[in-house]
């Protein structure tokens, strides 16, 4: 371990102390981009001298250890350790995948290959803890800013009521209206073909029954994913306001951080708001919004494979 990889792991610890505090400054997508971008020259730097990358083993062990303890209310309840018991087994194999290709790589036909491999593992474990780090910090985000516009997407309605996953994003998006009175909603879902109505119209029922007045709701119905809903109400926001404005865009947590980059590409002024997600599907959201995620920065990951496989070799 050096002194260059050591000061980045101390950043990137620091950083995730401060998530576990739910520190407001550090739930940002820039700042996301930058810790993993950080943990990956941690890495590629530790394949290249040809060390073991023990602090960014370390990371990963504080990580988790810091969300056991945030979330340790899971230990007390029958579903949400049902949920740690589908989720564990997954981190279990990648680390013992990751372990095996090491153990590979010590053989001379296939050793660059495995090599690339454990290491592109140890990445993903490392950006996973990140990751699920952040989108913990937006659920429990302190809002105290005044906000325009208050955007909640849809989920798949199953009848003309809203779903406990999406009655969750509205009721945490009724608490930021409680502190901002004077903002709007916007409820965006188009109807898909199994749904009787649409996502929209649906919120807008359940908002009303809640006694927020129709003039507050803006229905943006006409989108059937996560990119539309963005597009479409950077368009309905376009045609009423002659400045940006701000907005808080509230969703599930596991699904909060594609959203924001999505909007960040959009350039939209967007912050955001994580709700809860029932147990018994979360560890899947988690894992399929994820893998979503960093293909938003495909750039990103195959500059870095390439330099893990270039480096690699060169060692071999």
């Amino acid at each position: 371990m050096n002194i260059f990889t050591l000061v980045c792991s101390l950043i990137i610890g620091i950083y995730l102390i401060g998530l576990f505090f739910n520190f407001k400054i550090l739930t940002h997508i820039n700042i996301y981009f930058s810790m993993i971008s950080l943990g990956y020259i941690v890495i590629l730097v530790h394949i290249i001298n040809q060390t073991w990358p023990i602090d960014s083993i370390i990371l990963i062990i504080i990580g988790c250890l810091l969300l056991l303890f945030k979330h340790r209310v899971f230990f007390r309840n029958k579903q949400s350790l049902q949920f740690l018991k589908r989720l564990f087994p997954i981190i279990y194999k990648i680390a013992l995948l990751t372990c095996i290709l090491v153990y590979i790589s010590q053989l001379p036909i296939v050793s660059a290959i495995a090599l690339w491999l454990a290491s592109i593992a140890l990445s993903a474990l490392f950006t996973f803890i990140i990751y699920v780090s952040n989108i913990s910090s937006y659920q429990y985000k302190h809002i105290n800013e005044d906000y325009k516009y208050i955007l909640v997407l849809g989920a798949g309605i199953f009848n003309e009521q809203v779903p406990p996953m999406l009655a969750n994003r509205l009721d945490q998006a009724l608490n930021v209206y409680k502190l901002n009175p004077q903002s709007h909603f916007i409820v965006s879902g188009g109807k898909g073909e199994d749904e009787p109505i649409s996502e929209a119209l649906a919120m807008q029922r359940y908002l009303h029954q809640q006694g927020v007045p129709n003039n507050r709701i803006i229905m943006e119905n006409q989108s059937t994913n996560t990119y539309e809903n963005i597009k479409f109400t950077k368009r309905i926001i376009s045609e009423r306001e002659t400045k940006s404005a701000d907005i808080i865009c509230v969703t599930s947590q596991f699904h909060i951080m594609r959203a924001l980059r999505l909007g960040q590409k959009l350039k939209l002024k967007f912050h955001g708001l994580g709700s809860h997600t029932p147990y018994h599907f979360l560890e899947y959201a988690m894992i399929r919004d994820f893998l979503a995620l960093m293909f938003q920065y495909k750039r990103l990951l195959t500059v870095y494979f390439a330099l893990l496989f270039f480096a690699t070799v060169y060692i071999k």
